[in-house]
């Protein structure tokens, strides 16, 4: 893994993420990135794929063959993550805990 890098909020909010961290997670120019904020100053930048394998790698083997509850299943992997940023003491407001990795979120 990349040591940490710095970089810094430019012009209209944007940042950029150093070429040697796009190449080490295999982005290159165009590509589509999804941000979201998991907590005050914590923000995690994903691809659609990385999202969707992160999904794909909870669900359970057997899910084909046996009644499966995509709805159960994803709610328990929230309540990882959230166990998980217990632990790490980065527990993100409830607004963001609800919201879906896209960041999409029903019309207000």
């Amino acid at each position: 893994m990349l040591q940490p890098t710095r970089t810094k909020v430019g012009p209209r909010g944007r940042v950029t993420v150093p070429v040697a961290v796009q190449r080490a997670v295999g982005l290159t120019e165009g590509d589509e990135v999804i941000i979201r904020a998991v907590s005050p100053g914590v923000v995690v930048v994903e691809t659609p794929q990385a999202i969707k394998d992160r999904i794909r790698a909870g669900i359970p083997e057997t899910a084909e063959t046996e009644h499966f509850d995509a709805v159960a299943d994803i709610r328990a992997l929230r309540d990882t993550e959230n166990d998980r940023l217990d632990h790490l003491s980065l527990h993100p407001p409830q607004e963001l805990r609800d919201q879906p990795a896209s960041g999409a979120g029903p019309p207000r």
